[in-house]
Order: C-alpha cells, then sequence, then structure tokens
C-alpha cells in the first residue's frame, strides 16, 4: 500500500485562490479512494493465502507480511472511523 504524501499548505492554497476554482477532491471522493485502497490490501492478502493454501509457490514470508499489512490497514481504518464517529457526535452535543 502506498502512503501518499501530504500536500503543502501552500499547494492547497494555490489550487483554492487560482480563479476561485475549488479543489478537485472532496472529502468523499479521499474516502472512496482510502476504502479501494483497503479493499486492494485485502484482496492481495487473500490472494496470497489462496496461492498458499492450494499448494502454489508462495513465500510463508510474503503471505505473513501480507496479513499484517491488512491487520493494520484495517486497524487504522477502524480507529479512523472511530474518531470520524467521536467528531460528529461531540458536534451534535454542541449548542446553538
Amino acid at each position: 500500500m502506498a502512503i501518499v504524501p501530504i500536500q503543502a499548505v501552500s499547494a492547497v492554497t494555490q489550487a483554492t485562490s487560482a480563479g476561485g476554482a475549488k479543489p478537485t477532491a472532496g472529502f468523499a471522493d479521499m474516502l472512496g479512494k482510502a476504502i479501494s485502497q483497503l479493499q486492494g490490501v485485502s484482496d492481495t492478502a487473500n490472494a496470497k493465502v489462496n496461492a498458499m493454501a492450494t499448494g502454489q509457490n508462495a513465500d510463508i514470508a510474503d503471505v505473513m507480511i501480507a496479513l499484517q499489512n491488512e491487520s493494520l490497514s484495517m486497524s487504522l481504518a477502524t480507529e479512523v472511523r472511530n474518531k470520524a464517529v467521536e467528531a460528529y457526535q461531540e458536534v451534535s452535543r454542541m449548542q446553538m
């Protein structure tokens, strides 16, 4: 799974100040891409486990690394979800 670098503040400022155009990717697009990447990591791990289970030439180290990568990715996604739910609950408790 490739880690995408965070855009610099100047790049974001330039993108939004150039003719008042909105950024090309919104939160929903970013969330969709993250879920797609998570699904890709899971599919890769499943493919390696299936290859090993069917007796194909699969290195046990590669299989274990893929499973750990999937486990860490799922843990990260779960924690991000938990923080988003906490933030939503905090906003909903605010009095107007």
